[in-house]
């Protein structure tokens, strides 16, 4: 896999010397976060959403594992379907939200990467950040690249990335409430993310089928 990513850079160097960097707030509402709670109620899930996300991705093709971003969220505007459950995720014993109003994942890299078809296939690794914790997480993700396409979704000329992925998380681990009402809300969080970052240029070369080696 190495080595056709070097051959890609010495044909097209536009790659090499051209890093795209993607925005993920001005594209508002195509991006969400969703948070699950698996409940001890018949095996209930119980769903919450970030509504509004912010950051950034510097997305290198030619060189996966050096792409760089972080995603940031205001933890006082995750809401759930029922107003109780909502409450009770931002007191001082769950998020207490007014303390640490800032969550954000930093991203240190792409690593087990490769293509299926037009979506490439890898593992963000990084940094979460919540409350008084930072942990290492990886997040497997499904990434798609559109070529000047923004312009159809907001009126500017860019590229778009598209990227989807769920990951765990362990309450206790993050400070969340630990040790307590095991019984009502499990262990484990489920994250969904669903991000579109909009570029303010248009890639001249893109990724393509040709990295992939099952072709």
């Amino acid at each position: 896999m190495g080595v056709l990513f070097y051959i890609v850079s010495l044909c097209f160097p536009l790659l090499a010397l051209h890093p795209m960097n993607f925005e993920f707030g001005a594209l508002g509402k195509s991006n969400k976060i969703e948070i699950g709670l698996h409940t001890g109620f018949a095996g209930g899930v119980v769903r919450g959403v970030f509504p509004v996300v912010r950051g950034e991705i510097d997305f290198k093709v030619e060189n996966l594992p050096s792409t760089r971003g972080v995603v940031k969220l205001d933890a006082r505007s995750l809401k759930f379907g029922h107003y109780k459950v909502t409450g009770d995720v931002h007191s001082m014993d769950w998020l207490d939200s007014m303390q640490f109003p800032q969550i954000s994942f930093t991203l240190l890299g792409l690593q087990e990467f490769h293509w299926q078809k037009k979506s490439l296939v890898a593992t963000a690794s990084g940094r979460l950040r919540m409350k008084n914790r930072n942990i290492a997480l990886s997040i497997p993700l499904s990434i798609q690249y559109y070529r000047a396409e923004r312009r159809k979704v907001d009126g500017i000329s860019g590229d778009l990335l598209a990227l989807k992925g769920e990951t765990t998380i362990s309450r206790s681990e993050m400070g969340i409430n630990p040790g307590m009402m095991m019984d009502t809300v499990m262990d484990p969080i489920k994250i969904k993310i669903n991000l579109v970052g909009g570029s303010l240029k248009i890639r001249p070369f893109l990724p393509s089928a040709l990295f992939d080696k099952d072709r």
